[in-house]
């Protein structure tokens, strides 16, 4: 009884190696990751392009709840995790609402958020 079981377990455990390296049991991603590269502007002309683009933004007014941060409505109003640094979040919120930071907003008062 003891070389059965002995048997079967060896037969088991080959099997689940074989299958592991045949078809795999750990998932792999739809599309292989890109990597993002920051640039810098070189000339004078794209950083006023670039101003000008900053100025032109979409956005959207919100009503602050009880418990609203800046990063929880962006992310809200672009249904999906934000895709800019938070940073970058911070800076399009101050630009558009006169330099109020994000620790300054209030509940009931409205205010602009960047759509991305």
């Amino acid at each position: 009884m003891i070389r059965l079981f002995v048997v079967v377990l060896i037969f088991i455990t080959i099997y689940s190696i074989y299958y592991d390296l045949s078809a795999g049991t750990i998932p792999q991603p739809a599309t292989p990751a890109t990597a993002v590269v920051p640039t810098t502007l070189n000339t004078e002309a794209e950083a006023e392009t670039k101003k000008q683009h900053s100025s032109e933004k979409m956005y959207i007014e919100v009503e602050v709840k009880a418990g609203d941060t800046v990063l929880t409505i962006a992310e809200k109003i672009a249904n999906k995790p934000i895709p800019v640094s938070i940073t970058q979040l911070v800076e399009d919120f101050e630009q558009m609402n006169e330099g109020i930071t994000p620790e300054k907003i209030q509940i009931g008062k409205t205010y602009k958020f960047p759509v991305y």
